[in-house]
């Protein structure tokens, strides 16, 4: 492990793998809605009219959802200079009847634009999920609220307001981030990377947990809600990438047994990959001892070894390595 990884390097491998989300369901469940959504690009009147062709072959609620998150995914972009200028809007109402009618234009006039522009910020995609919705019947909610990743991943590390959404299908709430879903953007929010994320899509509770922290803390869906703190404690995992399907992990660093004072994580994967690599966010190699028992994959680090360490893997060393997981020494 004495090959360094430049910042640049490691800085590319995060930009084309940063999606966090759990595997998609089996592929047969949705194809004809992912398909539908993919390959459809034709002229539509307004948002009703689109939620319609969409779905005019789909029967389920769920199929319903699906395809308006795909959609999203593959033809919504994200809006960097949005982020950095937000629109502000002014409402003059005398009275709350008045306010709500300015709020309903206003939302309708973002949406519109987001379907013009094809491009847009996070209360957007949550703003054009809602409403493809509503026009197809299925419930859904906008969750305000925050967000961690890999660039700020620990400590105080929800500071950054996101948006998201939940959909009751056969009276169960479901989360999912359909601005996820559609890529991600560099550090400095300046360049925005397509890659669809079918993940991002029903993402188990306590998964989804790892990397949102809504403001109504029952939208989290866990039977005992988190913490900010416990939120941000936790490790990060890609459950993005499919080919090292992960299946568990350690919830924390713990005690390496029969070592003095060394650390330890494991992984368990569906398909192991062969080669791993640690490195620190500067990209740096981290030595590591790896152990494979039990069906799980164990790397201990000394005990003096602190900070963030990010687990890449793939087939070899001259292959694209993905990131596994984010724990924090």
């Amino acid at each position: 492990m004495n090959t360094y990884l430049s910042p640049v390097k490691l800085a590319s491998i995060l930009l084309l793998t940063a999606c966090w989300c759990f595997p998609a369901p089996a592929q047969t469940t949705y194809e004809r809605a992912d398909s539908i959504a993919a390959a459809f690009d034709a002229p539509f009147e307004n948002v009703e009219d689109l939620a319609l062709r969409l779905t005019t072959s789909l029967s389920t609620e769920e199929q319903k959802a699906r395809v308006f998150f795909m959609w999203i995914a593959h033809h919504i972009r994200y809006d960097c200079g949005k982020f950095h200028n937000p629109v502000k809007p002014e409402f003059k109402a005398r009275t709350e009847e008045q306010f709500k009618e300015e709020v309903i234009k206003w939302n309708q006039s973002e949406i519109e634009k987001t379907l013009k522009y094809r491009k847009g910020v996070c209360g957007d995609y949550s703003r054009l999920f809602k409403a493809l919705c509503d026009a197809a019947g299925v419930e859904a909610v906008i969750i305000p609220g925050n967000a961690r990743n890999i660039y700020k991943a620990n400590g105080n590390s929800f500071n950054r307001p996101h948006a998201w959404n939940a959909v009751r299908i056969e009276g169960e709430w479901h989360l999912l981030d359909a601005t996820w879903g559609a890529g991600h953007v560099d550090a400095g929010v300046t360049k925005f990377y397509r890659r669809v994320s079918p993940g991002h899509f029903f993402t188990p509770p306590n998964l989804f947990a790892q990397s949102h922290f809504p403001d109504d803390e029952k939208w989290q869906l866990l039977e005992q809600p988190l913490s900010m703190k416990e939120c941000a404690d936790q490790p990060l995992i890609n459950y993005g990438q499919i080919e090292y399907r992960i299946l568990d992990f350690a919830p924390s660093v713990e005690r390496a047994s029969g070592a003095k004072n060394d650390k330890q994580i494991w992984l368990q994967f569906e398909n192991t990959p062969k080669e791993l690599m640690v490195a620190n966010k500067k990209g740096k190699p981290i030595k590591f001892q790896r152990t494979d028992r039990d069906g799980k994959v164990v790397l201990s680090f000394p005990g003096s070894a602190n900070g963030s360490v990010i687990i890449f893997g793939g087939k070899s060393r001259r292959s694209q390595l993905e990131w596994m997981a984010m724990y924090e020494l």
